[in-house]
C-alpha cells in the first residue's frame, strides 16, 4: 500500500488549529474568512466528543478548505478505548474510528488522529498486539472508497496509555495506511519536563526517520501547546509561548535546517493564537537565516 498516492505527501510546511475559532461561532464560511485573514492554511476538524456533522456541512467544508488551500485532518473521539477489558466498549471504538473513515472522503480530510487508549492494567506488549488487531478489523470493514485516508495514532501525554515511541513505532512499522502524530507537548509530559533541547528534538526525529523513512518525513504531522503534567503525565494544556514548556525554537530551526514540511496543529487553550505563534516562530528562523 502506498499512503502517499492521492497527493497526502506534503510540499510546504502548515499552521493551523485543532477546532473552529470561538470567533466564527461555528459558521464554516466565517471560519475560513478567519483564516484567510490571517494565513492559516491547515485546519484539524475537532470530533473529540464524536463526529456530529451532516453530509451537507461535510461537503460545505471540503469545498471552502479546497477553495482556501486549507489542509483538513480530524481529530476522532477522546472516548475511543481499543484496550478495553469489556469487548462491547472495544467494539464500539472501532466503530467510531470507522465512521471517521466513512466521513473522511466527505470532508476532504485525508488523516484522522487519535488515542487509542488507557492500558486498562494491560502490558504493553499485549496493549500492542490488541490495538494493532482492532485497526486491522476497521480497515477490513471499510467496503467505500478511502484511498486517500490513513490512521495516525498519537503519542500520548498520559503514561498510562498507549502511544509511546516505540509503541508508535511498532504499530505504523507493523500496518499499511497508519503514520504517526507527534504531539510534542505530550511528550514533553512525558519525559517530566525534558526533551526540548535541540539533541532530543533530533533523537526522536531520527528514530521515526530510521524506522518509517519517508512515509514519516514526507508525512509529518504534529501537535503542540504549552503543558503542565505531573508524576503521571499530563495534566493541563496550557498557552504557546508563556512560561509553559516545551520550547519549540530548538524543533523549528531543525525543520528549517532539513527543509522538512510538517503539518503543525495548535491544541493550545486559543489554538488559532497557538498556530499564528508557532507560523511566527518559524518565519522568524527563516528570516534569520536568509
Amino acid at each position: 500500500m502506498d499512503i502517499h498516492t492521492g497527493g497526502l505527501i506534503l510540499s510546504i510546511i502548515r499552521f493551523g488549529p485543532a477546532g473552529y475559532p470561538d470567533e466564527a461561532k461555528g459558521n464554516l464560511k466565517r471560519v475560513f474568512s478567519i483564516f484567510k485573514e490571517v494565513g492559516i492554511n491547515a485546519f484539524e476538524y475537532a470530533a473529540v466528543y464524536g463526529l456530529r456533522i451532516s453530509e451537507e456541512k461535510s461537503e460545505l467544508l471540503k469545498k471552502l478548505a479546497a477553495e482556501n488551500d486549507i489542509l483538513l485532518s480530524m481529530h476522532a473521539a477522546y472516548y475511543i478505548s481499543l484496550m478495553s477489558r469489556d469487548v462491547e466498549i472495544r467494539e464500539r471504538s472501532k466503530g467510531r474510528l470507522l465512521k471517521a473513515i466513512q466521513f473522511a472522503p466527505k470532508m476532504g480530510v485525508k488523516r484522522i488522529v487519535f488515542h487509542a487508549g488507557g492500558y486498562s492494567g494491560l502490558s504493553s506488549e499485549k496493549a500492542y498486539e490488541l490495538v494493532k488487531a482492532a485497526l486491522v478489523d476497521v480497515w477490513d470493514a471499510v467496503d467505500f472508497d478511502t484511498r486517500d485516508v490513513v490512521l495516525a495514532p498519537e503519542i500520548a501525554g498520559k503514561l498510562g496509555a498507549f502511544g509511546s515511541i516505540d509503541e508508535l513505532i511498532n504499530l505504523c512499522s507493523g500496518l499499511d495506511r497508519v503514520i504517526p502524530t507527534i504531539d510534542w507537548a505530550h511528550l514533553y509530559a512525558r519525559e517530566g519536563g525534558n526533551g526540548d533541547d535541540r539533541e532530543s528534538y533530533l533523537k526522536v526525529l531520527n528514530r521515526f526517520e530510521d524506522s518509517l523513512g519517508k512515509e514519516f518525513t514526507d508525512n509529518m504531522h504534529f501537535h503542540a501547546s504549552g503543558i503542565e503534567y505531573t508524576n503521571k503525565g499530563e495534566k493541563n494544556h496550557r498557552p504557546l509561548g508563556m512560561e509553559w514548556g516545551p520550547n519549540l525554537h530548538p524543533l523549528m530551526e531543525i525543520i528549517s535546517e532539513m527543509g522538512y514540511n510538517p503539518t503543525f496543529i495548535s491544541e493550545s487553550p486559543n489554538p488559532l493564537e497557538g498556530a499564528l505563534f508557532m507560523k511566527y516562530l518559524y518565519e522568524e528562523i527563516e528570516k534569520a537565516r536568509a
